[in-house]
């Protein structure tokens, strides 16, 4: 490997690094966010302006709650990821291990790799969500 191909997998490594303590953060924030909703589900208190709370305005707080805390234990496990990777080629960097180097880039892969599923399972809810809004629509105007 030349100096310039070791410059720029030690330069990614810092902005992995970097992003990784972002979506710690993020993950933190939603996790914190989630439990608002819930508590605030219990507590009855009226979040969505569903019309008085009761057990529909519970449902719905516990509800965002839970899809808040999903998501941010979803972004630490996409952390954790980019900061196994920047750690990797940081060891990589000072030791020229070769197995630092393997270890960077599968986490590297993995980061990626969810991201892609994730992304593509995203795309397949949204066109269902289109085909079935497209289908109420049509149904409706008859």
């Amino acid at each position: 490997m030349n100096d310039i191909q070791k410059f720029y997998l030690l330069e990614s490594g810092r902005w992995e690094k970097i992003i990784g303590i972002y979506m710690v953060v993020c993950a933190a924030l939603m996790a914190l966010l989630g439990l608002f909703f819930i508590i605030g589900g219990i507590a009855g208190l009226d979040l969505f302006e569903m019309g008085g709370g009761g057990a529909l305005g519970m449902a719905a707080g516990i509800g965002m709650g839970l899809f808040y805390i999903l998501i941010g234990v979803l972004y630490y496990f996409f952390a954790r990821f980019l900061l196994r990777a920047a750690k990797a080629v940081k060891a990589w960097g000072a030791s020229e291990d070769e197995a630092e180097l393997t270890d960077s880039l599968r986490n590297t892969k993995y980061f990626f790799q969810v991201s892609g599923v994730l992304s593509i399972i995203g795309m397949a809810f949204f066109a269902l969500l289109v085909v079935v809004l497209l289908i109420v629509g049509i149904v409706a105007l008859f």
